[in-house]
């Protein structure tokens, strides 16, 4: 355990992906930071080798006097798989950020995730919708009728539950929330259930908390996969 006497804030940034910005902006608002925020677009998490290169780019701009960046990401499909940075790294030992806001406790746990179930966390679920994701690939890749209808039989063999994340941010017990789930969770032949979720490992890695549940990696120490999962 380190606690706050372990960074300076004034030498303190946070590198976060963006699709957290919302949680970022409540774990910050709770223990009362107002560190500076670099977002990375979420729509690099197509790609890992993608999102690493943006990675390694933001963290070699990071501004003169900076020695802590605090990582709000998982290792998310390996994009952080070797990154090293000439300041110091804390990043949550998760595999992705579903992971990060699903670790209500204290336990390092890599993976919270259930099989066969897909998780909706934002605050509008609209724009979560796996039925509008699968149909903008499914036009993007030109793929026919007869395909997609053959993908959308294999997501449904996949898939069966979708889990909507309670964070206590997203609203999420409100009945218009439900019901948007409710048509992908139609269309996938699954049922819906609520799992608690929260911005409990933002806290802690904003007020310096690094307990095992975080990887702390000095200024030119590379991350490895088997130090971040567990």
């Amino acid at each position: 355990m380190f606690g706050k006497e372990a960074m300076d804030y004034n030498k303190t940034i946070i590198l976060a992906c963006s699709s957290l910005t919302e949680y970022v902006e409540a774990a910050q608002k709770k223990t009362g930071t107002n560190l500076p925020v670099v977002y990375l677009n979420r729509i690099y998490h197509r790609d890992p080798a993608e999102m690493q290169e943006h990675i390694k780019t933001e963290l070699a701009r990071m501004p003169e006097g900076i020695d802590t960046v605090l990582v709000c990401m998982g290792f998310c499909g390996g994009s952080w798989d070797k990154v090293q940075s000439r300041c110091r790294l804390v990043i949550p030992r998760v595999d992705d950020c579903v992971s990060l806001l699903l670790q209500t406790g204290d336990e390092p746990v890599s993976n919270l995730k259930a099989p066969g179930h897909l998780y909706v966390r934002a605050k509008d679920p609209s724009t979560e919708s796996f039925k509008a994701i699968f149909e903008r690939m499914a036009k993007a890749y030109h793929v026919d009728e007869e395909t997609a209808e053959k993908h959308h039989r294999d997501w449904m063999n996949l898939y069966n539950t979708i889990s909507i994340m309670d964070t206590g941010i997203n609203d999420s017990r409100r009945p218009e929330y439900a019901a948007i789930v409710k048509k992908d969770a139609d269309w996938l032949d699954a049922k819906t259930e609520y799992v608690k979720a929260g911005i409990h490992l933002l806290e802690k890695l904003f007020t310096g908390q690094w307990d095992d549940q975080f990887l702390v990696l000095e200024p030119g120490r590379a991350v490895q996969k088997e130090d971040m999962l567990v």
